[in-house]
């Protein structure tokens, strides 16, 4: 069993229509803040044609819930991750690894 001693939030990118009739996607908490280990796997800066790109990998260790899916994003400390993958380590309804990438449109914010 793995420390969880960081809160994250799970959330479902949805499409909503404001008052005029647009659409505008938001993201809606799947559940209240939960418990989970953090742990960067990987981090890649890459330079071409004179922009520089930031990838980065991480996992979150969680307890098992419904619902976890790559739709998802997890919001931790201010960043957004993409859900890109989700292990049940064999089936078993203990603990669910999250893995994800950072979320680069979160990065540039006004």
């Amino acid at each position: 069993m793995k420390f969880k001693d960081k809160k994250i939030e799970l959330l479902l990118p949805t499409t909503v229509k404001d008052s005029e009739g647009f659409s505008n996607q938001q993201l809606v908490p799947l559940c209240p803040p939960v418990w989970a280990y953090f742990r960067q796997l990987s981090g890649k800066e890459i330079r071409a044609s004179m922009t520089t790109a930031f990838t980065e990998e991480v996992l979150f260790v969680v307890n098992w819930r419904e619902g976890l899916s790559t739709d998802l994003v997890v919001r931790f400390r201010g960043a957004l991750y993409d859900v890109t993958r989700v292990d049940c380590f064999e089936g078993y309804k203990g603990e669910v690894g999250v893995y994800g990438k950072v979320n680069l449109k979160s990065l540039h914010k006004p």
